[in-house]
């Protein structure tokens, strides 16, 4: 008995060990080997723009992020961070628009790059150069309240990649971005990411932390919107026995800006999960957060969630998760504020090269102004297609709807944004190590608040490469 609970043991450390040193890096740094949504590959950080995008459905501002928690036949993979309210970019890298997976997994690209080669070594650190390129034109990009404007943007984004051993990982990127229209000033953002793990026992930690300092043009702001951003992690899970599971976390998510209200956000979220059957795994949580607005009106909130995720037939993948919230204004007149909370994506692997995606989510987040926070529920779809073995076609559209309710008085929605896009990608790999990818985005931003409304299409093409 003993000897078959070491082999037991030792299989998912070595499942473990596996899945981690696979992981896509930058995405791996910025969230802790979160990248269960996200396909392996080897292509550095989309320098694009930062997280959001003018015409990207807000991502979910909330401190609450939701577990992924897979089958009993493969390893389950820490949780994502939380994402701060960077808010939309005007201009998004390819791919970049569509909502957070919630850790479903997604289809592999049509073409995936060579894995990476030990080329630059010491001692058990390696080196891994990368380097992107960046060409997007966009029409109504505003500027400012009102002014909408065209530009083309350039961004070059070098950066280097060192795995430290094989629980830890370091990248730093930089992105140089020149903008043909003299309303946008040329900057260089940016970013650096660090991410590890460690085992003891039954007990399994990690550690994360994600620096941005960016400059771009932002649908909450209708401007160019400087901004510094601290996101930092630490969680640990222990293993009951091979059905139930303790995962514990504790999140850091700070800021600052230049113009707007800056924002501090301390949380935790806990989950008991249970592996029903060996595709269907349910959990039952509960999280905390403090929001300490500069200026602007604090908030405390306090969560009940409930969590289903498993497999239909090993085609189709699901995560649904959902709850209530409850949140306090501090020091205002306003009541407290009672909120559903919803999340969820399917995946659909309708043939061997074609992978059909919907999601959705409603959630609450803290606002760039002062004394307003956010509600936004959005849904998604989107249809991958692999042609001719070494090309990738992306279709996908969606829909938003955010509203922007003040904190000093109770029922009070200062504004209100209605979001909708399409978007058509193609991408391919060249020469085992350069990915090319072009798309086509056509967006649409309607607001009651005449200055904030926006719309337009968008052309890019992206080449990066990693060594």
């Amino acid at each position: 008995m003993n000897r078959q609970r070491q082999g037991r043991t030792a299989r998912r450390q070595r499942r473990l060990a596996d899945l981690c040193w696979r992981a896509f890096l930058p995405c791996l740094a910025a969230s802790l080997p979160a990248s269960a949504q996200q396909a392996v590959t080897t292509q550095p950080p989309a320098e694009a723009l930062p997280q959001d995008s003018a015409l990207t459905p807000v991502p979910l501002p909330s401190p609450y992020v939701s577990q992924p928690y897979t089958s009993a036949g493969s390893q389950r993979l820490p949780p994502l961070p939380p994402t701060p309210n960077l808010g939309t970019e005007a201009l998004p890298a390819a791919g970049q628009i569509e909502s957070p997976r919630m850790g479903v997994l997604a289809p592999a690209p049509a073409a995936a790059a060579a894995p990476r080669r030990e080329l630059l070594q010491w001692g058990n650190v390696s080196f891994h150069p990368h380097v992107s390129y960046n060409l997007l034109y966009g029409t109504g990009i505003l500027s400012g309240p009102d002014q909408e404007e065209n530009t083309l943007q350039q961004t070059v984004s070098p950066g280097l990649t060192f795995q430290l051993g094989p629980h830890w990982t370091l990248d730093y990127t930089a992105s140089l971005k020149f903008y043909s229209n003299e309303a946008y000033e040329d900057t260089v953002d940016h970013h650096v990411n660090l991410s590890g793990w460690a085992t003891w026992n039954r007990w399994r930690f990690t550690a994360g932390y994600a620096y941005g300092s960016t400059s771009s043009p932002l649908i909450e702001t209708a401007a160019q919107t400087e901004q510094d951003t601290h996101n930092a992690r630490v969680g640990a899970d222990y293993a009951f026995s091979d059905r139930t599971t303790l995962e514990l976390s504790a999140a850091q998510v700070l800021r600052f800006t230049t113009a707007y209200t800056d924002s501090c956000t301390w949380s935790t979220t806990d989950w008991i999960n249970y592996q029903w059957q060996p595709r269907l795994a349910v959990a039952v949580g509960a999280g905390f957060a403090y929001d300490q607005l500069d200026p602007g009106t604090d908030m405390t909130s306090q969560r009940v969630l409930g969590r289903v995720r498993g497999e239909v037939a090993r085609k189709l993948s699901y995560t649904l998760e959902g709850g209530v919230e409850i949140r306090q204004f501090l020091d205002t007149d306003a009541s407290s504020k009672l909120s559903p909370t919803v999340q969820g994506a399917i995946d659909y692997q309708l043939a061997e090269d074609t992978t059909v995606s919907l999601f959705g989510s409603h959630d609450i987040g803290t606002s760039y102004f002062s004394d307003q926070f956010t509600e936004t529920s959005s849904v998604g779809a989107s249809v991958r297609q692999r042609l001719l073995r070494h090309l990738s076609l992306g279709v996908s559209g969606g829909y938003s709807f955010t509203s922007y309710s003040s904190t000093l008085a109770t029922d009070t929605v200062e504004r209100e944004d209605d979001r909708a896009y399409v978007e058509v990608s193609l991408s391919t790999v060249l020469r085992k190590r350069i990915q090319v990818s072009a798309f086509y985005r056509y967006t649409d931003n309607s607001s009651d608040n005449a200055g904030y409304t926006s719309g337009g299409n968008q052309v890019g093409l992206m080449l990066s490469y990693a060594l």
